[in-house]
């Protein structure tokens, strides 16, 4: 056994097994968060104020699978030599709970927009202007940011970040049983918004997509708070690091699965991609 970069006594085969599971999901979740990027930007005339946010939580993804597994990868393999690598260490802290906490900002953001679009929807387009989503984007990476560089160097612990997860998860699961019995209660009214029924049947899809996201991210997240309930860091500090361990690599599974739910939900995400896919494969043929 070996002491990793994580502070954890890992056997080879433990440290091999991990490293082949982060390579495998930064692959699949850079490929799928890179195409929603390109959607996205595909899109132009089509593109709405949700493209916009998923736009951003496809940015906090991406950070995970495309620079803090190959970081994690890194960290597993080069032993206990962490004073050899303060600054590298430093980043991937800064990158990990920066990630996490934009992840679950942009969550709240996201149902945010769709109780706006679904409560109000004759006020929605004067209150979701480009320029507020931006403005709300915008806030959420500050809040991403700060709470990364605060943890980053020690100025506050893994409880901070931790409890703004667990505040903003809980809080976005309130407002979709707000949005279920909203979208009950003034369903006719949303079937006659002027721009025809069509429109309204696409909104109440849209929110059911990013409904089962958010249902996607409560239960990869479920773990890390009940395994802090369950294991005590303490008591059992070697279980809880090794435990901790494959936790954070299922929270970096969800940040890869992302893309695939908006493409299996959306005709409008699925047609891009293979638009991207096919593109690619004839630019590779030429």
């Amino acid at each position: 056994m070996y002491q990793s970069q994580t502070g954890v006594l890992l056997t080879q085969n433990e440290a091999i097994i991990l490293s082949v599971v982060c390579a495998v999901v930064s692959a699949i979740g850079t490929l799928g968060n890179s195409l929603v990027f390109l959607a996205v930007y595909n899109l132009k005339n089509h593109r709405k104020m949700p493209d916009l946010f998923i736009t951003s939580l496809a940015s906090s993804d991406i950070s995970v699978c495309a620079l803090y597994l190959p970081m994690m990868i890194f960290s597993l393999n080069h032993g206990a030599r962490t004073d050899h690598y303060v600054i590298f260490y430093a980043a991937k802290r800064f990158l990990g709970h920066a990630s996490m906490v934009a992840s679950a900002t942009n969550m709240f953001a996201v149902t945010v927009d769709r109780v706006i679009a679904i409560r109000f929807p004759f006020k929605y387009v004067n209150v979701m202007t480009t320029r507020n989503t931006l403005a709300g984007i915008v806030v959420v990476w500050l809040v991403a940011l700060t709470y990364g560089a605060l943890y980053a160097r020690d100025f506050i612990s893994t409880i901070y970040v931790s409890t703004h997860n667990l505040l903003m998860l809980f809080t976005t699961l309130i407002m979709y049983i707000y949005i279920f019995f909203a979208a009950k209660r003034q369903e006719n009214r949303v079937q006659s918004i002027p721009v025809g029924p069509d429109a309204a049947a696409a909104e109440k899809k849209v929110a059911k997509t990013i409904f089962i996201v958010v249902g996607t991210y409560t239960l990869c997240w479920a773990p890390l708070f009940l395994f802090r309930a369950f294991v005590h860091p303490l008591r059992n500090p070697l279980l809880f690091r090794k435990g901790f361990l494959w936790i954070q690599i299922l929270l970096a599974i969800n940040s890869a699965v992302n893309p695939y739910i908006y493409c299996i939900r959306s005709k409008k995400y699925r047609t891009a991609f293979c638009k991207i896919l096919r593109i690619k494969r004839n630019d590779g043929r030429q």
